[in-house]
């Protein structure tokens, strides 16, 4: 995950987002693959699983793998269902979130934004569009997205994008330009110069360094 090798091993949970990259080589074993869209599920809950753009890995044990383990495979029977399967899922994110100890009174007031930029960094969304998906006006939103993050809403939407296409470039076969497009960004010249301005090297030499390792 993400360039992480690790051992998976009866019980493992992998949790991750649109920003992490995985792949898994497993025999006689069955896994439960959940994709899901922030909209159903609880904000609090999944800000502090994701909170730091990683992903996460964990071994439940006891009757933590049966709870997590049953709702799984009756989230899998029902996913049809969007209400129960919403019930269900906020379910498993909640007993991940103790597990971890995230605690719902550090959630930042734009926590509903900051997931939904995880979600959408990719699709250029707007301030406007973000602070009336978040309860917002977009002057009102725009004031306490710099106070409390501490950098500008454009700011923080490129970061997120220039991190993705740093992993894209390391653990994809994808061309710069394609890798460029996927980010986000439609300006390919402007994307090189700042790539390179931010990480200190070129995304093609990038490229060219992981395929020679």
């Amino acid at each position: 995950m993400d360039g992480v090798r690790s051992e998976i091993k009866e019980g493992m949970l992998y949790f991750m987002t649109p920003l992490n990259f995985h792949s898994f080589n497993a025999e006689n074993c069955v896994i439960y693959n959940t994709m899901f869209s922030e909209k159903i599920c609880n904000t609090a809950f999944l800000l502090g699983l994701i909170r730091n753009n990683e992903g996460l890995s964990i071994r439940l044990e006891g009757e933590d793998k049966i709870f997590v383990e049953a709702l799984l495979s009756e989230l899998c029977e029902h996913h049809k269902n969007e209400e129960y399967a919403s019930f269900l899922l906020n379910a498993v994110l909640c007993k991940l979130a103790l597990i971890k100890n995230c605690n719902d009174a550090e959630m930042s007031t734009l926590s509903r934004a900051l997931v939904y930029l995880i979600e959408h960094f990719r699709e250029n969304p707007t301030l406007n569009d973000t602070a009336a998906y978040a309860g917002f006006t977009p002057t009102y939103f725009s004031a306490l997205f710099k106070k409390e993050i501490n950098i500008g809403f454009k700011e923080y939407v490129d970061r997120l994008r220039f991190e993705y296409a740093k992993k894209l470039l390391e653990h994809t076969d994808k061309t710069v330009m394609q890798v460029c497009s996927e980010s986000g960004f439609d300006d390919y010249p402007n994307f090189v110069r700042r790539f390179k301005s931010r990480y200190g090297i070129a995304p093609g030499s990038l490229k060219k360094q992981q395929g020679e390792r």
